[in-house]
């Protein structure tokens, strides 16, 4: 089926039905990634350039800071694992699938929601889960968690000399120096903090628009979604 990238559900929703689209385990991700990206980004700004002056009483300040940061950097491996197993094992809404654009009708989304995003379309495309873009932009982000998560344990390994990591991640010094390694893993803090800012403002964005309560799935899963849609969405499902 086609998909008509005229409608706008903001002006009339008519009748409706909840959805409960972002299941426990993705708003679990999502969240824990948030805190996981606040905390190590403070703590990792710190170990790069120290702003804070350890005192008598905290003699051992950097240690603090060092232990937090690969404390965190583990959680932030285990929430990345688990939405790697969320990509094959999720809802429609949350599987690869959705992700990758694998058909015409997904460019042609895209192309409008960039038009939207350009002040060229007065309102955004119609969708239960994640527009193509957005999609794709996600899919961008996890490839850059994959080298960020790398590329801390190639420094962790440096400093703990572990065999088994080393068995996975001691080949890359040889191939992009040290110094490098740490410099991506610094660079790509930067990246994360502006995603965050720009997904942050989309999302508001596009949620007092579509007036599907956007803002509220990711807290509760469940999407405000027009009975006509969904029932698209069925006849595409049972194809």
């Amino acid at each position: 089926m086609q998909a008509s990238y005229s409608r706008h559900p903001a002006v009339n929703l008519g009748p409706t039905v909840s959805v409960y689209v972002w299941q426990y385990p993705l708003r679990l991700v999502h969240w824990g990634l948030v805190i996981s990206i606040v905390t190590l980004s403070f703590t990792g700004y710190y170990i790069h350039s120290p702003f804070i002056v350890g005192q008598m009483g905290q003699p051992f300040l950097m240690g603090w800071f060092r232990f937090v940061h690969e404390a965190f950097g583990m959680l932030f491996i285990a929430l990345f694992l688990l939405r790697l197993y969320l990509f094959v094992s999720g809802n429609r809404w949350v599987r690869w699938r959705a992700f990758v654009p694998r058909h015409r009708q997904q460019w042609s989304e895209m192309a409008e929601m960039a038009k939207f995003y350009l002040f060229m379309r007065p309102h955004p495309v119609s969708k239960i889960g994640h527009n193509a873009l957005a999609a794709l932009s996600y899919l961008g982000l996890y490839c850059l968690v994959a080298v960020e998560i790398v590329t801390g344990l190639v420094m962790y390994q440096w400093l703990r000399h572990s065999a088994a990591l080393g068995f996975f991640v001691g080949w890359i010094p040889q191939v992009i120096s040290l110094p490098y390694v740490r410099l991506i893993h610094f660079l790509l803090m930067f990246v994360f903090i502006a995603f965050a800012v720009v997904h942050l403002h989309i999302s508001i964005l596009v949620s007092s628009d579509e007036k599907k309560g956007l803002m509220d799935s990711i807290f509760i899963g469940y999407k405000v979604i027009p009975r006509k849609e969904w029932e698209e969405e069925q006849a595409i499902k049972g194809r």
